[in-house]
């Protein structure tokens, strides 16, 4: 099969020998297989490049692939006998074998004239996406092995300065960068959060000092979260919303920079200038596409940034929004816990310390709703034959709500008496209501309907309140069930102390 095709096909070891020589290559180069083979490569053939210019062995494309484990194809120039000169192109392949070469295998074709290039008006046309450069009639040639073929030598690769230190700055920030995440992901702390990002901003862009300002929703403000490198005297200059650098953040654009040494308007231009401020750098927090705050770089003097640079502070931006809201929503939860526990503790020694039963129930209803943000809260108990609750005490609720009529028929009322809690998110479309339209009117949106358990035995239910749609949470109910069961506990004391007293009154 080889030696029927055209092209010539040879195959050397690695030490350069030919080990194969078809009868296409001994027509294209006019050397017999029985001259060639068993000889080494230098002993047979001797090239030059398109020029003219003779070449070493070792950068014939046969030894080239055995050295460097690549393929090559380079256009060459065999000078044969009676100065003859044949015009070749050789392409050479690697044989690899359990990840070493063993040989290469080499294709032989005569190739015409080298091409030339399309110039017009003193212009080479190139390909701007693959660097090919065009010549006639329209052949596409790759520029290094247009240039090899020229004579000009076997391309090599390497690195230049500028795209060196991209490759470093995209490690140095690779590197920083994950350190940077690492702290502020094992932070709980809001402050410990803040610090970390102010210092590690500094730290790392090189910069004099940094600052986070957060919304304030409330007063629909930005307030100082942290800052690092900078005088109090400056941090409290006065609000900075009308900063051109925080104006056009706070309008969506991811990064803004701002010369204030150069702007004859700016607000706190003495104050900056005093500072040793010359550029500032602003970077949106977003969350969830919610601009929370804003990170901003200062600088003595001023600063290129690079694209690396902005990529890198905005992505770090990104990781302290996140950062934020995660420690937010801990504190959140950690403060929403010690509120728990301490009006848990209030209302079980306000229950524990009276025998009083309308006491007791007073203090149920209060204290709920003040702990866990409701509208308000009822305690309903069952009368001693078990069959009708009546209602014995209520907070936030009018006199009309509360005379509605009997409740003992809804669905969640007789759930939470067989010892199920019911949470309902909306009132006016929930089957489970009766009383949709009076509980509308009230200003009520969801409900929360658990049993009152004493001594393991139901003795009414405790009905919760709000005036916003709520989802009542795991830790809603947990700590609503465990307060109920206290609750039971009291009012059984109550009024056993009750009827105790009542007997003594009749003796």
């Amino acid at each position: 099969m080889l030696d029927a095709m055209d092209e010539g096909i040879y195959c050397i070891d690695t030490s350069g020998k030919i080990l194969f020589w078809s009868k296409g290559a001994e027509v294209i180069t006019g050397i017999s297989a029985a001259k060639a083979k068993n000889a080494t490569i230098s002993a047979v053939l001797n090239y030059s490049d398109p020029k003219g210019v003779p070449i070493d062995s070792a950068q014939y494309p046969a030894l080239y692939a055995v050295r460097f484990s690549k393929s090559c194809t380079k256009s060459l120039v065999l000078k044969g006998s009676a100065f003859e000169e044949i015009a070749l192109e050789e392409s050479a392949y690697p044989v690899i074998k359990n990840n070493r070469v063993e040989r290469a295998v080499v294709l032989v074709r005569k190739r015409s004239q080298n091409p030339i290039p399309c110039v017009k008006e003193g212009m080479i046309q190139i390909c701007a996406w693959c660097k090919k450069i065009h010549c006639p009639p329209d052949n596409w040639f790759n520029i290094e092995s247009y240039l090899t073929d020229l004579g000009l030598g076997i391309f090599t690769h390497s690195m230049c300065p500028a795209c060196a230190s991209k490759i470093f700055d995209k490690k140095v920030y690779l590197e920083s960068y994950q350190k940077i995440c690492k702290a502020i992901s094992s932070s709980v702390s809001l402050k410990e959060v803040f610090d970390l990002i102010v210092r590690n901003v500094v730290k790392v862009m090189n910069v004099k000092a940094s600052m986070l300002r957060l919304i304030n929703k409330e007063k629909n403000m930005l307030e100082v979260a942290a800052y690092y490198g900078l005088s109090e005297r400056y941090v409290n200059k006065g609000p900075v919303d009308c900063d051109k650098s925080v104006v056009d953040t706070m309008e969506g654009k991811t990064v803004s920079i701002y010369d204030i040494s150069s702007d004859p308007y700016a607000k706190y231009k003495k104050e900056a200038q005093e500072e040793g401020i010359c550029t500032i750098l602003s970077v949106p927090v977003k969350n969830n596409k919610e601009i929370i705050g804003i990170l901003r770089m200062y600088s003595k003097e001023a600063i290129h940034y690079t694209d690396e640079d902005l990529k890198f502070i905005t992505a770090l931006a990104e990781q302290a929004a996140i950062a934020i809201t995660n420690a937010r929503t801990f504190e959140s939860n950690l403060s929403r816990a010690k509120d728990y526990l301490r009006v848990f503790r209030e209302v079980t020694k306000a229950v524990s310390s009276t025998l009083d039963l309308n006491k007791v129930l007073e203090l149920i209803v209060s204290k709920l709703p003040e702990a866990m943000n409701l509208k308000g809260a009822t305690v309903r108990l069952l009368e001693e034959d078990g069959r009708r609750l009546n209602l014995v005490a209520a907070y936030g609720l009018s006199k009309e709500y509360l005379n509605k009529g009997p409740i003992d028929m809804e669905e969640n009322v007789r759930i939470a008496l067989q010892r199920g809690a019911v949470a309902i998110y909306d009132v006016s479309s929930d089957e489970r209501v009766i009383y949709k339209d009076e509980a509308v009117k009230e200003g009520i949106r969801s409900m929360f309907t658990l049993p009152i358990i004493a001594k393991g035995k139901v003795i009414g239910i405790l009905r919760l309140f709000t005036s916003e749609h709520r989802i009542f949470t795991d830790e809603d109910i947990d700590f609503t069930t465990s307060l109920a069961e206290v609750c039971g506990a009291a009012i059984e004391n109550a009024r056993i102390h009750e009827q105790i007293k009542s007997k003594q009154g009749g003796i």
